[in-house]
């Protein structure tokens, strides 16, 4: 869902935005706001629905593969520029429930840089070294402060820190105002 969730939050973004460049009648107005509450409720069904099913580019491509081809995606969208790193994950054989719980956390972490930073760059590194996942995920975004945390009321972070405990990791949040997010999270393997 995450994935599908990206692309109707960067859908939304990009009519966002192109509705500020036209011209049109209220009654179209209207219809565009209709549309646009039509997006936010398909975001809300779909995280309802399709919690962990397996993305379809996990099925054809490695991890590494996949998370370059959704960073290419989310680039291309406009919605924020991702570049993508990845070291030592050549020969990196995970089990599918590996692969898909790491898949979706970077898909949170860069949604979250979308929807609630305003990020316009973000960078993802996969790095595998030691029998050791390294991930990292930096966005240039409004930074927020981490006590918030704690009290969260959205789904997102008790999601991210689930997946994490899944896995059996640890996550690092640096977060400052106007300075953007860096999220690390390393994964044990053995």
């Amino acid at each position: 869902h995450d994935g599908l969730g990206g692309i109707l939050s960067s859908t939304k973004y990009s009519l966002g935005n192109m509705k500020q460049n036209l011209i049109i009648t209220p009654e179209n107005a209207a219809a565009f706001e209709r549309t646009m509450d039509m997006l936010d409720q398909s975001i809300k069904e779909l995280r309802r629905v399709a919690h962990n099913m397996m993305p379809e580019t996990l099925m054809k491509l490695s991890l590494s593969e996949a998370l370059q081809d959704y960073c290419m995606q989310v680039t291309q969208s406009g919605a924020l520029k991702v570049s993508y790193q990845n070291f030592g994950t050549e020969e990196l054989d995970l089990e599918n429930s590996t692969k898909i719980t790491v898949y979706r956390i970077i898909q949170e972490l860069i949604n979250n840089a979308i929807k609630h930073a305003n990020a316009q760059t973000a960078t993802v590194q996969l790095i595998y070294n030691e029998n050791k996942l390294n991930i990292t995920v930096e966005d240039d975004g409004n930074g927020f402060d981490k006590t918030l945390l704690e009290n969260a009321s959205g789904i997102g972070y008790k999601n991210l820190q689930s997946r994490v405990d899944f896995l059996k990791g640890t996550i690092d949040i640096q977060s400052q105002l106007n300075k953007g997010t860096s999220v690390y999270i390393e994964i044990p393997l053995s």
